[in-house]
């Protein structure tokens, strides 16, 4: 794997800064199998969500009388009610009326009562990606900042190693669960949720079976010094916590759905009613952001209903949420979410995603270092250049297709069906094809005018305002103004052959002893063929010639000439 992403990514980051600079670019731009599908994702992201446009829609809310209480529920059209979109969302308000007319007032009858008792287990302890974005999430810490404070915790004892893609733990270390509890229910903010634990309880988290090269992150049950950091102590009471977790009863509710008719149109509503809270008393179910439902009447199917009141609430569809550092990194983990090809969906969902577990925020540090990605407050986000960059790269080195295709080979290689040479080799040789769309005909996007070099775009180092140059510098020394990101127009060259005249008239006047016209005549005559720029250098030579005029007191011709020629000659360039 080291072999062919240094091969392809050695050259493509090669390939794509030669194109880059000519297209004007003068830095590193650089590509690899996983760095750039990673952009590709925020990226995609970003676009999607500057492009989206709310579609405002209506949502049908009835106020149910039953002999038992009274409840609200929801409109739900049929596949053939007419002003929905494409979402199947009531976008027509002419139909929101007529729904809202026929319903009003009449009686309806329950269709549908149905209760179920379910119950959810605590959530695994954590892995890095899922520990990265909870403390995301909850702290705004990037993840980098999650990774080196859980090599601290490593390394001072106090949990276990923090670079594992697993979230179970081997049945061998159940039997010492216990001692590890009565150690946490002594640390401060651990008293309930350790203290009040049965170790005799054994979750779905305790299973060989499904742990990977380094099980779950947890607790040691060495006990924390005073002295640990802030970041220390939040991270270390997250991992605590899941462990602890694993030892209390699931939350146990009561799912209620009822399903009702009024005028032949249907209307749902769901409820749950919380019968046991076992582990949700200790901490926050983090995967259910759900209020706590309404409670409903014990209605029974056929029970007859009214219809108070209905209203309609006007809503608009919202754009996708940014990428977090946490929630990217768990892009990156379940990168197959984000995939349509179904072999490609099932290599990337069994290798888990693109990076590792050691290496992800490591990328995404690159990313930012690079100025290919930028914080925004809790967000991630994508930079011009990082846009650039994705738009500049062929589709095979920024799809993780192509990373599903190398897991494949490399697991073959693994298992002895296929040779490194083998695969090495057919590398090497599709890498031109794979370069080619980077490198296109080889012309630069932006020619020099003079010599045909392609001109790069450059800053200069005083206003930081940018011009374009030639990459043929000495040999060409073409400048040209920046227009909007792309190579200007030449400004026009003063015209100095008047000037060269009225200067030598200057002169030639003297000589004849002829009367000299005013030096406002003379330098107005001269700059009128040369730009702004040198108009102010010359009205500032006209007055340094009257001061030396005044000076002396009389005319030396000799020493008028000098001085005025001396000066054109400085702000023109070689006259003679």
């Amino acid at each position: 794997r080291s072999l062919a992403d240094w091969l392809v990514g050695i050259n493509a980051t090669r390939a794509l800064t030669i194109a880059g600079r000519e297209a004007g670019r003068g830095e590193v731009l650089s590509l690899g199998r996983v760095q750039t599908p990673t952009l590709a994702l925020v990226v995609a992201r970003d676009r999607e969500i500057t492009n989206f446009k709310p579609a405002v829609y209506f949502v049908l809310r009835a106020t149910l009388t039953h002999a038992a209480g009274e409840f609200t529920a929801n409109f739900v059209p049929s596949e053939t009610q007419a002003g929905l979109d494409a979402s199947g969302r009531l976008v027509d308000f002419t139909q929101v009326a007529a729904v809202l007319e026929r319903v009003n007032g009449v009686e309806g009858v329950v269709a549908e009562s149905l209760r179920e008792n379910k119950s959810k287990a605590a959530p695994l302890p954590h892995s890095l990606s899922s520990l990265q974005k909870t403390a995301s999430s909850r702290f705004g810490m990037s993840a980098q900042e999650v990774l080196d404070t859980a090599q601290s915790l490593y390394e001072r004892k106090l949990t276990t190693y923090p670079r594992t893609d697993c979230r179970y733990l081997p049945n061998e270390q159940f039997d010492g669960a216990a001692a590890v509890l009565a150690a946490l229910s002594l640390v401060p903010g651990l008293e309930q949720v350790a203290g009040t634990a049965d170790a005799s309880l054994k979750s779905s988290a305790w299973n060989t079976q499904k742990v990977t090269a380094h099980h779950a992150i947890a607790p040691t049950g060495e006990m924390p010094p005073d002295n640990l950091k802030a970041a220390e102590r939040d991270l270390y009471l997250m991992i605590a916590t899941a462990f602890c977790l694993q030892f209390h009863p699931p939350m146990c509710y009561e799912a209620r759905k009822i399903v009702l008719n009024l005028a032949d149109t249907r209307w749902e509503v769901t409820g749950r009613r919380l019968t046991d809270a076992g582990w949700t008393a200790f901490s926050k179910d983090e995967e259910d952001d759900r209020q706590e439902e309404e409670s409903l009447p014990p209605v029974e199917q056929g029970d007859a209903v009214t219809c108070r009141t209905v209203e309609s609430v006007k809503k608009k569809t919202s754009p996708p949420s940014r990428f977090s550092e946490g929630t990217l990194i768990e892009a990156m983990a379940n990168v197959h979410r984000f995939v349509g090809d179904a072999d490609a969906k099932a290599t990337l969902k069994e290798t888990k995603g693109i990076g590792t577990e050691a290496t992800r925020a490591k990328v995404l540090e690159t990313l930012k270092a690079r100025g290919y990605l930028a914080i925004d407050k809790k967000s991630i986000v994508s930079t011009p250049l990082g846009r650039d960059i994705i738009d500049l790269t062929p589709s095979a080195l920024k799809d993780p297709i192509t990373t599903a295709e190398w897991e494949s080979r490399l697991e073959a290689i693994a298992q002895g069906k296929e040779t490194l040479d083998a695969f090495l080799a057919e590398q090497k040789k599709i890498l031109p094809d794979l370069l080619a769309p980077i490198l296109g005909d080889g012309k630069p996007a932006f020619p020099c005018p003079a010599c045909g070099a392609a001109l790069n775009r450059r800053k200069h180092k005083k206003d930081g305002s940018w011009f374009w140059g030639c990459t043929a510098y000495p040999d060409c020394r073409t400048i040209l103004p920046d227009d909007n990101g792309k190579p200007g127009k030449a400004r026009p060259r003063p015209a100095l052959s008047g000037c060269l005249g009225s200067v030598n008239a200057i002169g030639d006047a003297f000589s004849l002893g002829v009367t000299l016209p005013s030096m406002d005549q003379i330098v107005a005559g001269m700059c009128s063929q040369v730009d702004s720029f040198i108009q102010q250098k010359i009205n500032d030579a006209h007055n340094q010639v009257l001061n030396t005029v005044n000076g002396i007191g009389g005319y030396n011709p000799f020493k008028v000439y000098g001085t005025g020629g001396d000066y054109v000659v400085k702000i023109t360039g070689k006259l003679q």
